[in-house]
């Protein structure tokens, strides 16, 4: 009677793991990671995350958005990819038995990498995709970022681009006091350039500050920037100990 039972238990357990698959089958896989934006520095390695649930037969495919044919490129098919780059690869591992991850890793970033990837799912029935916004940016800092000198002092801010040889650097100035107009390009006001080896520093410098040089005073390249801020007043060096 118990090996009856015995026998009819596992008979009922291999019937519900049958149910389950099947139902797991007609499942449509899932995409669980959400549409995202991701900053990183030029010569780093990008992972574009893609947490999957219910892939079963169904392959992840990596595209990339081509702005010259308005067009979503395939990079890889699975574990394969097609692009010539040696940098670009797939990283995939389960983390349940219908959870998986499928990521897009990218070493050695370069500008050229910038653009919309897209995570996708697809057969006849439809498709499930995520969209990835990479932006590729220019290490770059100014230094200091804030400073407080007295009137007639000499000022000097140091803005450095890395890992690029360019003297496309400019320079914008914010007054903290909005009714007063100063022209950056003023007499006592001159930069410098200064090229190294994958290193770019543009140096501005005031000879003798005055409170009309107060501000957000900023440096440029392209679409990034890094800002200082100048107060120049008398007695302020007393105020802020």
């Amino acid at each position: 009677m118990l090996s009856r039972i015995s026998k009819l238990t596992q008979l009922m357990i291999m019937i519900h793991g049958l149910i389950a698959a099947v139902i797991s089958n007609n499942k449509f896989p899932q995409i669980l990671t959400q549409t995202y934006n991701q900053t990183l520095n030029i010569s780093d390695t990008a992972i574009l995350i893609c947490h999957v649930k219910n892939l079963g037969n169904h392959h992840v495919t990596w595209l990339k958005y081509d702005s010259n044919t308005l067009t979503y490129l395939p990079l890889t098919v699975g574990e394969q990819v097609f692009y010539s780059d040696t940098r670009y690869f797939v990283s995939s591992y389960s983390i349940l038995l219908d959870s998986s991850y499928w990521n897009l890793e990218i070493s050695n970033l370069k500008l050229s990498d910038e653009g919309i990837y897209e995570c996708k799912i697809s057969n006849r029935r439809g498709s499930v995709s995520i969209q990835i916004h990479l932006q590729v940016q220019i290490p770059m800092t100014i230094k200091p970022s804030r400073l407080y000198v007295e009137p007639g002092s000499s000022v000097e801010l140091d803005c450095t681009i890395y890992n690029i040889n360019t003297s496309s650097i400019t320079w914008h100035f914010s007054s903290l006091n909005h009714t007063h107009k100063y022209n950056i390009y003023h007499y006592d006001i001159y930069e410098k350039y200064h090229n190294e080896k994958n290193i770019s520093k543009s140096q501005l410098i005031i000879r003798h500050a005055q409170p009309y040089h107060s501000g957000l005073w900023t440096c440029t390249y392209k679409r990034q920037r890094r800002s200082a801020k100048i107060f120049v007043e008398k007695g302020l060096l007393r105020k802020t100990r």
